[in-house]
C-alpha cells in the first residue's frame, strides 16, 4: 500500500516539475507560479504520452519505475539548463497597468475568500464523485478504457480486441501511466489525472488575469471557469478526452497572447506543443491545432520583416483560394499522410485513411447552436457575458480590443464548430452528443477575453486608453 502511494504520488509530481521548469523556460522567469503550474501540468503530461510511445516503439516492456526515471533523468536534465541560464533569462519588462501587489479594501478581501470558499466547494464535489464513482458508461466505459486496460495487461500498446477506433492519446497514455503506478487497472483514483488538468485549467487562467489585473479579477476568472456546470460534469464523470483538449487550446492561445505582449519567441514553441496536444487529445482537436497554427502564422507575419510578411499574406491567400476550389467542388487535395496513410478533401468528404472520415452534409438548424450556448446551463452566464462584452466593444468604438488573442481563440474555435456541425456533422448538433462539448473548449478564452477587456481594456495588447470597470483594487 505504502508503496503503491508513493508510485502514484510520483506519477503525479514527476511530470508536473518536468512541465512546470519546461514552462518557465518557454515564458520566461518572473511570470506568476500559478501560471507555470497550469502550463506546466498539461507539458508534463504531454511528455508521459510521447515518453510511452517512444518507449513502445523501441520494443520496450512499459513498466512504470523504468519509464520514472527516465523522466526523472529528464527533469533534472530541465532543472540544470533552468539554473544555467537563470542568469541570462532577462525578466519579462513590466508594465504600468499590470495587476500589482496593491492593499486590497476589507470588502475586497471578503470577495476574495468568498471565491476560493466556493471553488474549494466545487473541488471538493467534484473530487468527491471522481473517487467514489466508477467510469461512467458512454465512450470511455464501452470503448478506451477496455482499450487501455489491454495496453496495460499485454504491457505494450497493442490491442488486440477491438474496440472503438480511432480516439485520441492523451486520455488513453495519461490513465496507462497511472495504471502502471498502481499497478491496478480498475480503481477510481485512475482517474486523477482528470481532476488535475480541472486544476491547471483554473490556474493557467488565474495566473494570467492574475499578470493583467487584480487578485479579485483573477479569482472572479478562476471562479467563473471553474464553477461551468459541463465543465464540472467531465470533471466528476471522468475519462473523456475533452478536458484535455480544453486545456491545451487555452494553454496555447494564452502562450501567444503573450507573444505578442512581450515578443518572447519561445511562446510560439509552448503554441506549437499544445496544437500538437490538441491534435493527439482527440479528433475535434484536429480542427483546434489548426486555429493554433493559423495564430501563429498570423502573430509571426505581424512582426516579420516585410519580404517575409508578404510571402506570408501571398501564401494564406493562395492556401485560402485553394481551399475555396476544392469546397466549390473545382478540384481534390490529396497528399500522403505519416504512416502509409493518405489524405483526401474534396468538395464531398474529409478523410485520413484509416483514420477518420467526415462526409460533408450542408444540412444544418441554427437552434442547437441558439440552445447550447444561450439555453441551456451548461455554461452558466459565460455566453451572455462574453456577447455583452461585444456590445459593449463595439459601443464604445474601442475595435482593437476584438482582435485580442484571446478573443481570436474564441472566434476561430467557434468558426470550427460551426463548420463540422453544419457540414460533417449536423444530427450530433441536433441531439446535441457533440456540440456542448465542443463548445466548451473556447468557454476558458471567453472567460478570460470578457475579463481582461472589461477590467483594464487591454492597454498592452490593443494601444487604447483603460477604460476600467472591474479593476477596483490589488
Amino acid at each position: 500500500m505504502t508503496s503503491t502511494v508513493l508510485a502514484l504520488l510520483l506519477a503525479v509530481a514527476i511530470p508536473w516539475v518536468f512541465g512546470l521548469m519546461l514552462a518557465r523556460w518557454l515564458s520566461g522567469p518572473g511570470r506568476s507560479v500559478f501560471l507555470y503550474l497550469g502550463q506546466g501540468y498539461i507539458l508534463g503530461t504531454f511528455a508521459v504520452v510521447w515518453l510511452i510511445k517512444a518507449w513502445d516503439a523501441g520494443g520496450l516492456t512499459l513498466h512504470f519505475w523504468p519509464l520514472a526515471w527516465v523522466l526523472l533523468v529528464l527533469t533534472v536534465l530541465v532543472v540544470v539548463g533552468a539554473l544555467r541560464h537563470k542568469i541570462s533569462d532577462k525578466p519579462p519588462p513590466s508594465h504600468p497597468a499590470d495587476g500589482e501587489a496593491t492593499p486590497t479594501t476589507s470588502w475586497q478581501q471578503g470577495i476574495l475568500l468568498l471565491l476560493c470558499l466556493a471553488m474549494g466547494a466545487h473541488l471538493l464535489f467534484v473530487m468527491q464523485e471522481l473517487l467514489l464513482r466508477p467510469t461512467f458508461p458512454w465512450d470511455a466505459w464501452r470503448g478506451w478504457e477496455p482499450k487501455v486496460i489491454q495496453f496495460f495487461a499485454n504491457r505494450s500498446l497493442d490491442s488486440p480486441m477491438e474496440t472503438i477506433g480511432n480516439y485520441g492519446e492523451v486520455s488513453t497514455l495519461a490513465m496507462l501511466w497511472m495504471m502502471l503506478a498502481s499497478e491496478t487497472s480498475h480503481e477510481p483514483f485512475l482517474h486523477l489525472p482528470w481532476l488535475l488538468a480541472y486544476l491547471a485549467l483554473a490556474a493557467i487562467v488565474y495566473g494570467y488575469l492574475r499578470e493583467r489585473s487584480s487578485s479579485l479579477v483573477a479569482a472572479l476568472g478562476a471562479y467563473l471557469v471553474t464553477s461551468l456546470p459541463y465543465l464540472n460534469s467531465h470533471v466528476a464523470l471522468a475519462g473523456y478526452a475533452d478536458i484535455w483538449l480544453t486545456l491545451a487550446f487555452t494553454v496555447g492561445v494564452l502562450g501567444l497572447s503573450e507573444f505578442r505582449r512581450n515578443h518572447r519567441y519561445r511562446q510560439l514553441v509552448l503554441a506549437l506543443l499544445m496544437a500538437a496536444t490538441c491534435f493527439q487529445a482527440k479528433r475535434a482537436g484536429m480542427g483546434f491545432g489548426a486555429v493554433l497554427l493559423a495564430l501563429v502564422v498570423v502573430e509571426i507575419g505581424m512582426r516579420a520583416v516585410r519580404p517575409v510578411a508578404v510571402v506570408l499574406v501571398i501564401a494564406s491567400i493562395t492556401m485560402a483560394g485553394i481551399l475555396g476550389l476544392t469546397l466549390l467542388g473545382y478540384m481534390n487535395l490529396q497528399f500522403p499522410f505519416p504512416g502509409g496513410r493518405e489524405l483526401l478533401l474534396s468538395s464531398s468528404e474529409f478523410h485520413v485513411s484509416g483514420l477518420v472520415r467526415f462526409v460533408f452534409n450542408p444540412d444544418w438548424q441554427p437552434t442547437p447552436f441558439i440552445e447550447g450556448l444561450y439555453q441551456f446551463s451548461s455554461w452558466h452566464l459565460a455566453a451572455y457575458l462574453w456577447l455583452g462584452a461585444i456590445a459593449m466593444v463595439l459601443a464604445l468604438r474601442k475595435w482593437q480590443l476584438l482582435l485580442r488573442v484571446e478573443n481570436l481563440g474564441v472566434i476561430g474555435g467557434l468558426t470550427v464548430i460551426v463548420l463540422y456541425f453544419v457540414l460533417a456533422s449536423p444530427e450530433t448538433a441536433l441531439d446535441h452528443t457533440g456540440l456542448s462539448r465542443a463548445l466548451l473548449y473556447v468557454m476558458p478564452l471567453a472567460v478570460v477575453w470578457l475579463l481582461t477587456t472589461t477590467s483594464n481594456g487591454g492597454t498592452r495588447d490593443s494601444g487604447v486608453a483603460s477604460w476600467s470597470i472591474l479593476e477596483a483594487g490589488g
